[in-house]
Protein backbone atom coordinates (compact mmCIF):
# COMPACT_ATOMS: atom_id res chain seq x y z
CA UNK A 1 0.00 0.00 0.00
CA UNK A 2 2.98 2.36 0.96
CA UNK A 3 4.74 1.83 -2.13
CA UNK A 4 1.29 1.93 -4.39
CA UNK A 5 0.93 5.73 -2.45
CA UNK A 6 4.79 6.55 -3.17
CA UNK A 7 4.12 6.08 -7.18
CA UNK A 8 0.74 8.26 -7.22
CA UNK A 9 2.96 10.97 -5.35
CA UNK A 10 4.29 13.94 -6.95
CA UNK A 11 7.27 16.34 -5.64
CA UNK A 12 6.61 20.00 -6.15
CA UNK A 13 8.09 21.65 -9.66
CA UNK A 14 10.35 24.22 -8.97
CA UNK A 15 9.59 26.15 -11.53
CA UNK A 16 5.60 26.36 -10.44
CA UNK A 17 6.52 27.12 -6.86
CA UNK A 18 8.72 29.89 -7.57
CA UNK A 19 7.12 31.84 -10.17
CA UNK A 20 3.75 31.74 -7.52
CA UNK A 21 6.09 33.00 -5.18
CA UNK A 22 7.44 35.43 -7.23
CA UNK A 23 3.71 37.47 -7.80
CA UNK A 24 3.69 37.21 -4.12
CA UNK A 25 7.09 38.93 -3.78
CA UNK A 26 5.65 41.53 -5.69
CA UNK A 27 2.99 42.05 -3.56
CA UNK A 28 4.97 42.24 -0.80
CA UNK A 29 7.37 44.93 -2.41
CA UNK A 30 4.14 46.94 -2.93
CA UNK A 31 3.55 46.56 0.80
CA UNK A 32 6.91 47.49 1.82
CA UNK A 33 6.62 50.32 -0.10
CA UNK A 34 3.46 51.73 2.06
CA UNK A 35 5.19 52.03 5.99
CA UNK A 36 8.31 53.42 4.39
CA UNK A 37 6.46 56.10 2.62
CA UNK A 38 4.54 56.57 5.72
CA UNK A 39 7.93 56.27 7.59
CA UNK A 40 9.32 59.44 5.97
CA UNK A 41 6.83 61.28 6.24
CA UNK A 42 6.36 60.79 9.80
CA UNK A 43 10.23 61.94 9.87
CA UNK A 44 11.81 58.29 10.47
CA UNK A 45 14.01 58.32 7.84
CA UNK A 46 16.56 55.29 9.16
CA UNK A 47 13.47 53.18 8.81
CA UNK A 48 12.03 54.30 5.85
CA UNK A 49 15.30 54.13 4.29
CA UNK A 50 15.38 50.45 5.43
CA UNK A 51 11.48 49.67 4.23
CA UNK A 52 12.46 51.19 1.21
CA UNK A 53 15.89 48.77 0.18
CA UNK A 54 13.46 45.88 1.17
CA UNK A 55 10.71 47.05 -1.39
CA UNK A 56 13.15 47.62 -4.20
CA UNK A 57 14.96 43.98 -3.39
CA UNK A 58 11.23 42.52 -3.10
CA UNK A 59 10.59 44.38 -6.52
CA UNK A 60 13.93 42.95 -8.46
CA UNK A 61 13.50 39.40 -7.28
CA UNK A 62 9.57 39.00 -7.88
CA UNK A 63 9.83 40.40 -11.34
CA UNK A 64 12.28 37.86 -12.34
CA UNK A 65 10.80 34.85 -10.77
CA UNK A 66 7.53 35.88 -12.31
CA UNK A 67 8.70 35.77 -15.73
CA UNK A 68 9.43 32.10 -15.17
CA UNK A 69 6.99 29.75 -17.06
CA UNK A 70 3.12 29.18 -16.00
CA UNK A 71 1.31 25.99 -15.69
CA UNK A 72 -1.94 25.64 -15.99
CA UNK A 73 -2.46 23.99 -12.67
CA UNK A 74 -1.22 23.81 -9.00
CA UNK A 75 -0.81 20.51 -7.14
CA UNK A 76 -1.87 20.52 -3.33
CA UNK A 77 1.23 20.22 -2.11
CA UNK A 78 2.95 22.95 -4.36
CA UNK A 79 0.03 25.29 -2.69
CA UNK A 80 0.59 24.77 0.62
CA UNK A 81 4.11 25.27 0.20
CA UNK A 82 3.62 28.52 -1.18
CA UNK A 83 1.36 29.39 1.45
CA UNK A 84 4.39 28.14 4.25
CA UNK A 85 7.03 30.14 2.40
CA UNK A 86 4.92 33.19 2.14
CA UNK A 87 4.80 33.57 5.59
CA UNK A 88 8.11 32.54 6.50
CA UNK A 89 9.54 35.33 3.88
CA UNK A 90 6.82 37.99 4.70
CA UNK A 91 7.98 37.71 8.42
CA UNK A 92 11.91 37.79 7.45
CA UNK A 93 10.68 41.17 5.64
CA UNK A 94 10.31 43.60 8.59
CA UNK A 95 13.05 42.26 10.90
CA UNK A 96 16.20 44.71 9.18
CA UNK A 97 13.84 47.67 9.20
CA UNK A 98 12.63 46.97 12.70
CA UNK A 99 16.17 46.53 14.16
CA UNK A 100 16.49 50.26 14.08
CA UNK A 101 14.50 50.57 16.41
CA UNK A 102 17.46 48.98 18.94
CA UNK A 103 16.10 45.81 19.84
CA UNK A 104 17.86 42.61 19.13
CA UNK A 105 17.74 40.61 16.57
CA UNK A 106 15.75 37.71 18.04
CA UNK A 107 13.46 40.16 19.55
CA UNK A 108 12.88 41.95 15.88
CA UNK A 109 12.15 38.02 14.68
CA UNK A 110 9.43 37.82 17.06
CA UNK A 111 8.00 41.31 16.57
CA UNK A 112 7.62 40.77 12.77
CA UNK A 113 6.23 36.92 13.24
CA UNK A 114 4.05 38.05 15.68
CA UNK A 115 2.90 41.16 13.20
CA UNK A 116 2.77 38.73 10.03
CA UNK A 117 0.94 36.21 11.93
CA UNK A 118 -2.20 39.09 13.85
CA UNK A 119 -0.78 37.58 17.11
CA UNK A 120 0.01 40.99 19.05
CA UNK A 121 2.58 39.10 21.45
CA UNK A 122 5.24 41.22 21.94
CA UNK A 123 8.27 41.35 23.83
CA UNK A 124 9.33 44.75 23.23
CA UNK A 125 8.49 47.72 25.55
CA UNK A 126 8.40 51.25 25.73
CA UNK A 127 5.73 51.59 23.22
CA UNK A 128 5.33 55.46 24.78
CA UNK A 129 8.79 56.41 23.39
CA UNK A 130 8.59 54.23 19.80
CA UNK A 131 8.23 56.03 16.96
CA UNK A 132 5.67 56.55 14.91
CA UNK A 133 6.78 54.89 12.03
CA UNK A 134 7.69 51.90 14.18
CA UNK A 135 4.27 51.62 15.87
CA UNK A 136 2.45 52.01 12.16
CA UNK A 137 4.77 49.50 10.12
CA UNK A 138 3.98 47.33 12.78
CA UNK A 139 0.18 47.59 12.66
CA UNK A 140 0.75 47.67 8.35
CA UNK A 141 2.15 44.35 9.05
CA UNK A 142 -0.82 42.64 10.93
CA UNK A 143 -3.56 44.30 8.37
CA UNK A 144 -2.22 42.63 5.56
CA UNK A 145 -1.35 39.18 7.43
CA UNK A 146 -4.54 39.12 8.70
CA UNK A 147 -6.18 39.37 5.29
CA UNK A 148 -3.45 37.49 4.26
CA UNK A 149 -0.86 37.46 1.63
CA UNK A 150 -2.67 35.22 -0.82
CA UNK A 151 -5.34 36.66 -0.98
CA UNK A 152 -3.93 39.65 -1.89
CA UNK A 153 -1.86 38.76 -4.65
CA UNK A 154 -4.76 37.14 -5.92
CA UNK A 155 -6.89 39.83 -5.36
CA UNK A 156 -4.61 42.65 -7.28
CA UNK A 157 -2.14 40.29 -9.36
CA UNK A 158 -3.19 36.91 -9.86
CA UNK A 159 -5.82 36.27 -12.95
CA UNK A 160 -5.22 32.37 -13.29
CA UNK A 161 -7.87 30.65 -12.25
CA UNK A 162 -6.37 27.11 -11.24
CA UNK A 163 -3.80 28.19 -9.24
CA UNK A 164 -5.76 30.76 -7.52
CA UNK A 165 -8.29 28.78 -6.39
CA UNK A 166 -5.70 26.45 -5.01
CA UNK A 167 -3.76 29.30 -3.20
CA UNK A 168 -6.89 30.65 -1.57
CA UNK A 169 -7.88 27.25 -0.16
CA UNK A 170 -4.96 27.11 2.03
CA UNK A 171 -6.40 29.97 3.73
CA UNK A 172 -9.71 28.19 4.38
CA UNK A 173 -11.52 30.32 1.80
CA UNK A 174 -14.29 29.05 0.52
CA UNK A 175 -15.29 28.95 -3.25
CA UNK A 176 -18.83 28.74 -4.15
CA UNK A 177 -20.76 31.51 -5.59
CA UNK A 178 -17.29 32.92 -7.19
CA UNK A 179 -14.34 32.30 -9.26
CA UNK A 180 -11.05 32.66 -7.02
CA UNK A 181 -10.00 36.03 -8.63
CA UNK A 182 -13.94 37.45 -7.88
CA UNK A 183 -14.00 35.61 -4.77
CA UNK A 184 -10.81 37.53 -3.39
CA UNK A 185 -11.65 40.88 -4.70
CA UNK A 186 -14.81 40.60 -3.21
CA UNK A 187 -13.04 39.91 0.06
CA UNK A 188 -10.87 42.86 -0.26
CA UNK A 189 -13.26 45.37 -0.67
CA UNK A 190 -14.89 44.10 2.70
CA UNK A 191 -11.72 44.42 4.65
CA UNK A 192 -10.76 47.59 2.87
CA UNK A 193 -14.79 49.24 3.23
CA UNK A 194 -14.33 47.67 7.24
CA UNK A 195 -11.19 49.43 7.78
CA UNK A 196 -12.28 52.57 6.78
CA UNK A 197 -15.61 52.65 8.63
CA UNK A 198 -13.39 51.46 11.50
CA UNK A 199 -10.77 53.63 11.76
CA UNK A 200 -13.74 56.88 11.08
CA UNK A 201 -15.34 55.33 14.12
CA UNK A 202 -12.27 55.23 16.42
CA UNK A 203 -11.53 58.52 15.66
CA UNK A 204 -15.04 59.68 16.52
CA UNK A 205 -14.95 57.76 19.56
CA UNK A 206 -12.21 60.46 21.21
CA UNK A 207 -9.16 58.95 19.09
CA UNK A 208 -6.65 61.14 17.54
CA UNK A 209 -5.73 60.52 13.85
CA UNK A 210 -2.81 58.38 14.27
CA UNK A 211 -4.27 56.58 17.38
CA UNK A 212 -7.11 55.68 15.21
CA UNK A 213 -5.38 54.18 12.27
CA UNK A 214 -3.13 51.72 14.38
CA UNK A 215 -5.62 50.78 16.58
CA UNK A 216 -8.19 50.22 13.89
CA UNK A 217 -5.48 48.40 11.63
CA UNK A 218 -4.68 46.02 14.85
CA UNK A 219 -8.27 45.42 15.34
CA UNK A 220 -9.94 44.87 11.84
CA UNK A 221 -6.78 42.24 11.71
CA UNK A 222 -7.49 40.81 15.14
CA UNK A 223 -3.81 41.38 15.69
CA UNK A 224 -3.83 43.43 18.92
CA UNK A 225 -0.96 45.44 18.74
CA UNK A 226 -1.61 48.50 20.63
CA UNK A 227 0.83 51.65 20.83
CA UNK A 228 1.39 51.18 25.13
CA UNK A 229 2.86 48.74 27.36
CA UNK A 230 -0.70 48.31 29.19
CA UNK A 231 -1.94 47.67 25.91
CA UNK A 232 -5.47 49.04 25.23
CA UNK A 233 -6.07 50.42 28.74
CA UNK A 234 -5.19 53.92 28.56
CA UNK A 235 -7.52 54.74 25.64
CA UNK A 236 -11.03 55.98 26.68
CA UNK A 237 -14.40 53.74 27.47
CA UNK A 238 -15.71 54.45 24.13
CA UNK A 239 -13.05 53.81 22.24
CA UNK A 240 -12.38 50.36 23.74
CA UNK A 241 -16.09 49.64 22.89
CA UNK A 242 -15.91 50.94 19.23
CA UNK A 243 -12.65 48.82 19.03
CA UNK A 244 -14.34 45.04 20.74
CA UNK A 245 -16.73 45.98 17.58
CA UNK A 246 -14.68 46.15 14.95
CA UNK A 247 -12.93 43.11 16.24
CA UNK A 248 -16.33 40.96 16.56
CA UNK A 249 -16.99 42.24 12.57
CA UNK A 250 -13.59 41.08 11.70
CA UNK A 251 -13.56 38.00 13.51
CA UNK A 252 -16.86 36.57 11.15
CA UNK A 253 -16.52 35.16 7.51
CA UNK A 254 -15.82 38.19 5.88
CA UNK A 255 -17.40 36.54 2.13
CA UNK A 256 -20.95 36.62 4.93
CA UNK A 257 -20.83 40.65 4.51
CA UNK A 258 -21.99 40.48 0.90
CA UNK A 259 -25.19 39.10 2.21
CA UNK A 260 -25.95 41.67 4.17
CA UNK A 261 -25.44 44.36 1.91
CA UNK A 262 -28.09 42.29 -0.25
CA UNK A 263 -30.45 40.74 2.59
CA UNK A 264 -29.44 43.24 5.28
CA UNK A 265 -28.66 41.55 9.37
CA UNK A 266 -31.02 38.89 9.27
CA UNK A 267 -28.96 36.98 6.39
CA UNK A 268 -26.21 37.37 8.30
CA UNK A 269 -27.09 35.63 11.53
CA UNK A 270 -28.74 32.97 9.50
CA UNK A 271 -25.29 31.67 9.47
CA UNK A 272 -24.77 28.96 11.91
CA UNK A 273 -21.09 29.78 12.16
CA UNK A 274 -22.24 33.49 13.23
CA UNK A 275 -24.55 32.43 15.59
CA UNK A 276 -22.16 29.69 17.38
CA UNK A 277 -19.90 32.46 17.62
CA UNK A 278 -21.55 35.18 19.23
CA UNK A 279 -23.00 32.36 21.68
CA UNK A 280 -19.44 31.47 22.11
CA UNK A 281 -18.27 35.14 23.21
CA UNK A 282 -21.21 35.90 25.37
CA UNK A 283 -20.60 32.66 27.47
CA UNK A 284 -17.09 33.59 27.60
CA UNK A 285 -17.82 37.49 28.90
CA UNK A 286 -20.23 35.66 30.82
CA UNK A 287 -18.23 33.50 32.58
CA UNK A 288 -15.64 35.73 33.32
CA UNK A 289 -17.49 38.25 34.86
CA UNK A 290 -18.85 35.53 37.05
CA UNK A 291 -15.22 34.63 37.90
CA UNK A 292 -14.35 38.17 38.80
CA UNK A 293 -17.79 38.94 41.10
CA UNK A 294 -17.19 36.02 43.38
CA UNK A 295 -13.31 35.66 43.87
CA UNK A 296 -12.08 39.06 42.79
CA UNK A 297 -14.97 41.10 44.66
CA UNK A 298 -14.99 43.36 41.46
CA UNK A 299 -18.53 45.23 41.41
CA UNK A 300 -20.78 43.54 38.80
CA UNK A 301 -20.80 46.62 36.58
CA UNK A 302 -16.83 47.07 35.88
CA UNK A 303 -16.65 42.74 36.00
CA UNK A 304 -19.24 42.77 32.69
CA UNK A 305 -17.54 45.75 31.46
CA UNK A 306 -14.11 43.98 31.27
CA UNK A 307 -15.65 40.26 30.87
CA UNK A 308 -16.62 41.69 27.72
CA UNK A 309 -13.90 43.48 26.61
CA UNK A 310 -11.98 40.01 27.56
CA UNK A 311 -14.37 38.02 26.08
CA UNK A 312 -13.98 39.79 22.94
CA UNK A 313 -10.41 39.94 22.82
CA UNK A 314 -9.92 35.95 23.22
CA UNK A 315 -13.10 34.65 21.28
CA UNK A 316 -11.89 37.00 18.33
CA UNK A 317 -8.40 36.00 19.02
CA UNK A 318 -7.37 40.02 18.85
CA UNK A 319 -5.32 40.25 22.26
CA UNK A 320 -6.60 43.39 23.28
CA UNK A 321 -6.91 43.93 27.00
CA UNK A 322 -7.59 46.21 29.97
CA UNK A 323 -6.00 44.56 32.63
CA UNK A 324 -3.21 42.22 33.97
CA UNK A 325 -4.50 38.67 32.64
CA UNK A 326 -1.55 36.92 34.98
CA UNK A 327 -3.38 38.34 38.19
CA UNK A 328 -6.88 36.96 36.98
CA UNK A 329 -7.73 33.49 39.02
CA UNK A 330 -6.70 30.73 37.56
CA UNK A 331 -10.07 29.24 36.24
CA UNK A 332 -10.38 32.67 34.52
CA UNK A 333 -7.14 31.93 32.87
CA UNK A 334 -8.15 28.27 31.76
CA UNK A 335 -11.94 30.07 30.11
CA UNK A 336 -9.62 32.63 28.33
CA UNK A 337 -7.46 29.18 26.75
CA UNK A 338 -10.29 27.52 25.61
CA UNK A 339 -12.12 30.63 24.09
CA UNK A 340 -8.81 31.78 22.51
CA UNK A 341 -8.26 27.58 20.80
CA UNK A 342 -11.79 27.87 19.43
CA UNK A 343 -11.12 31.38 17.95
CA UNK A 344 -13.74 32.75 15.30
CA UNK A 345 -15.33 31.82 12.23
CA UNK A 346 -13.21 30.69 8.99
CA UNK A 347 -12.85 33.25 6.17
CA UNK A 348 -12.26 35.77 8.95
CA UNK A 349 -8.95 37.88 10.19
CA UNK A 350 -9.59 35.63 13.64
CA UNK A 351 -7.38 32.81 14.00
CA UNK A 352 -8.16 29.46 16.49
CA UNK A 353 -9.48 26.04 15.71
CA UNK A 354 -12.36 27.94 14.43
CA UNK A 355 -16.23 27.36 15.37
CA UNK A 356 -17.06 25.63 12.45
CA UNK A 357 -14.42 22.85 13.35
CA UNK A 358 -15.65 23.60 16.90
CA UNK A 359 -19.19 22.65 15.78
CA UNK A 360 -18.24 19.68 13.60
CA UNK A 361 -16.75 17.67 16.31
CA UNK A 362 -19.58 18.49 18.53
CA UNK A 363 -22.01 16.72 15.47
CA UNK A 364 -19.89 13.95 15.46
CA UNK A 365 -20.44 13.04 18.83
CA UNK A 366 -24.50 13.73 18.28
CA UNK A 367 -23.72 10.86 15.61
CA UNK A 368 -21.84 8.80 17.77
CA UNK A 369 -25.18 8.83 20.26
CA UNK A 370 -27.34 8.61 17.90
CA UNK A 371 -26.06 5.70 16.09
CA UNK A 372 -25.99 3.75 19.56
CA UNK A 373 -30.21 3.87 19.38
CA UNK A 374 -30.56 3.33 15.75
CA UNK A 375 -30.81 0.25 13.33
CA UNK A 376 -27.44 -0.76 12.18
CA UNK A 377 -27.75 0.06 8.31
CA UNK A 378 -29.69 3.15 9.28
CA UNK A 379 -27.81 6.06 7.27
CA UNK A 380 -27.71 8.85 9.81
CA UNK A 381 -28.22 12.52 7.82
CA UNK A 382 -25.93 15.24 9.21
CA UNK A 383 -25.89 18.53 8.10
CA UNK A 384 -24.60 21.86 10.45
CA UNK A 385 -27.29 24.06 8.97
CA UNK A 386 -27.61 23.60 5.45
CA UNK A 387 -24.50 22.16 4.84
CA UNK A 388 -24.22 18.34 4.86
CA UNK A 389 -21.29 16.91 7.09
CA UNK A 390 -19.45 15.13 4.89
CA UNK A 391 -16.73 12.34 6.39
CA UNK A 392 -13.86 13.96 4.75
CA UNK A 393 -14.72 17.25 6.59
CA UNK A 394 -14.83 15.54 10.15
CA UNK A 395 -11.30 13.70 9.35
CA UNK A 396 -10.15 17.42 8.20
CA UNK A 397 -11.30 18.65 11.71
CA UNK A 398 -10.05 15.56 14.26
CA UNK A 399 -6.95 16.02 12.23
CA UNK A 400 -5.91 19.07 12.72
CA UNK A 401 -7.51 18.98 16.37
CA UNK A 402 -4.17 15.97 16.73
CA UNK A 403 -1.72 18.53 15.63
CA UNK A 404 -2.85 21.37 17.32
CA UNK A 405 -2.55 19.43 20.62
CA UNK A 406 0.59 18.10 19.37
CA UNK A 407 1.94 21.21 18.94
CA UNK A 408 0.52 22.52 22.48
CA UNK A 409 1.96 19.46 24.61
CA UNK A 410 5.79 19.98 22.66
CA UNK A 411 5.45 23.10 23.03
CA UNK A 412 4.19 23.38 26.63
CA UNK A 413 6.95 20.88 27.46
CA UNK A 414 9.84 23.28 26.63
CA UNK A 415 8.79 25.61 28.91
CA UNK A 416 8.78 23.65 31.92
CA UNK A 417 12.03 22.10 31.07
CA UNK A 418 13.27 25.88 31.14
CA UNK A 419 11.66 26.24 34.89
CA UNK A 420 8.76 28.02 33.65
CA UNK A 421 5.33 28.43 35.59
CA UNK A 422 2.93 25.46 34.16
CA UNK A 423 -0.32 27.06 33.61
CA UNK A 424 1.44 30.79 32.45
CA UNK A 425 3.36 28.29 30.05
CA UNK A 426 0.57 26.86 29.32
CA UNK A 427 -1.54 29.85 28.37
CA UNK A 428 1.22 31.66 26.55
CA UNK A 429 2.05 28.09 24.22
CA UNK A 430 -2.22 28.52 23.53
CA UNK A 431 -2.51 32.18 23.14
CA UNK A 432 0.57 32.02 20.60
CA UNK A 433 -0.57 28.94 18.39
CA UNK A 434 -4.20 30.08 18.37
CA UNK A 435 -2.70 33.90 16.83
CA UNK A 436 -4.54 35.60 19.81
CA UNK A 437 -1.74 37.41 21.83
CA UNK A 438 -3.00 37.99 25.37
CA UNK A 439 -0.47 37.13 27.77
CA UNK A 440 -0.07 35.25 31.38
CA UNK A 441 3.25 37.93 32.03
CA UNK A 442 6.03 35.55 30.90
CA UNK A 443 6.38 37.17 27.04
CA UNK A 444 8.49 39.94 27.59
CA UNK A 445 12.70 41.00 27.02
CA UNK A 446 13.22 38.48 29.86
CA UNK A 447 11.86 35.71 28.13
CA UNK A 448 15.06 33.01 27.23
CA UNK A 449 15.43 33.29 23.65
CA UNK A 450 14.88 29.88 22.49
CA UNK A 451 11.37 30.31 24.44
CA UNK A 452 10.87 33.66 21.70
CA UNK A 453 11.71 31.04 19.02
CA UNK A 454 9.44 28.25 20.08
CA UNK A 455 6.71 30.77 20.09
CA UNK A 456 7.49 32.29 16.96
CA UNK A 457 7.36 28.51 15.76
CA UNK A 458 3.53 28.25 17.39
CA UNK A 459 2.54 31.54 15.71
CA UNK A 460 3.59 30.22 12.28
CA UNK A 461 2.05 26.67 12.68
CA UNK A 462 -1.08 28.41 13.89
CA UNK A 463 -1.59 30.77 11.17
CA UNK A 464 -1.10 28.41 8.45
CA UNK A 465 -2.87 25.68 10.24
CA UNK A 466 0.02 23.40 10.76
CA UNK A 467 -0.44 21.29 7.86
CA UNK A 468 1.20 24.09 5.57
CA UNK A 469 4.60 24.25 7.77
CA UNK A 470 4.52 20.14 7.62
CA UNK A 471 4.65 19.89 4.15
CA UNK A 472 7.67 22.27 4.13
CA UNK A 473 9.44 19.68 6.70
CA UNK A 474 8.24 16.48 4.43
CA UNK A 475 10.66 15.13 2.32
CA UNK A 476 8.80 14.07 -0.84
CA UNK A 477 7.88 17.57 -0.83
CA UNK A 478 10.79 17.98 -2.50
CA UNK A 479 12.04 14.63 -4.26
CA UNK A 480 10.44 12.53 -5.78
CA UNK A 481 8.89 12.06 -9.28
CA UNK A 482 7.43 15.89 -10.93
CA UNK A 483 4.76 16.04 -12.99
CA UNK A 484 5.48 18.03 -16.68
CA UNK A 485 4.24 21.93 -16.83
CA UNK A 486 1.12 21.62 -18.64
Amino acid sequence: MRQQANVLMHAVRPLVLLGTLGRLLLMLAALSAVPAMIALGLGDRVLAGRLAVMSVLLMGAGALLARLPRSRDIQWNEALAVAGLAFLLAASVPVWPLLAADIAVVDAWFESVSAVTTTGLTTVRGMEQRSDGFLFSRAWAQWYGGLGIGVLTVALIMRHHASSRRLLQTTGESLTYAGAHEHARRVFLVYVTLTVIGTGAAWASGLAPFAALVHTLAAISTGGFAAADDNIAPLPGASVAVLSVICVAAAISLPLYSRLFRKGAPALLADPEVRAFLAALLITAGLLMAINVAYAAIPWPRALAQGLVLGVSAQTTTGFSTGDVAAMHPAAQVILMVSMTVGGCTGSTAGGFKIIRLLLLIRLIQLTLQRTATAERAVLDTRIGDTRVQPPMLTAALQLLSLWGLVLLFSWLVFLLYDQPPLASLFEVVSATANAGLSAGLTGPDLPDVLKLILTVDMLFGRVEIIAMLVLLYPPTWLGRRRKLS
